[in-house]
């Protein structure tokens, strides 16, 4: 009857710290919410601890990301019509203002951009 005890002592015990453990790989930054509010923001890569069923991690891409957009047709000074092809290039800076700004969504982000 005790080790059986033990055994879900442990058990439990060993979910509760998988549940508190996320990696940032190098390529990336993260945020800790709290009930939905920001708590940690611009967490460096590595091995971090929050607590289980209370905080939630959100990573993001912290690589250049390209808009590549349709090419258009404008008309210059002299009214004669070209085709641009424009594209454009950027990253997170702060992960916060990002995740305020567009809810982490990175389609949203693409339409302001464009």
């Amino acid at each position: 009857m005790k080790s059986s005890l033990w055994i879900g002592l442990a058990v439990a015990a060993l979910l509760g710290l998988l549940g508190s453990v996320y990696v940032v790989r190098e390529d990336q930054t993260a945020m800790v919410l709290n009930l939905g509010k920001v708590v940690r923001a611009d967490i460096k890569p590595g091995l971090h601890f929050k607590v289980p069923l209370v905080e939630s991690v959100r990573v993001f891409d912290r690589r250049f990301q390209v808009l590549d957009t349709a090419p258009a047709r404008y008309f210059t000074a002299e009214q004669k019509d070209v085709s641009v092809d424009f594209f454009a290039i950027g990253y997170i800076s702060n992960v916060g203002d990002y995740f305020r700004a567009t809810g982490g969504d990175p389609r949203i982000a693409n339409a302001r951009l464009a």
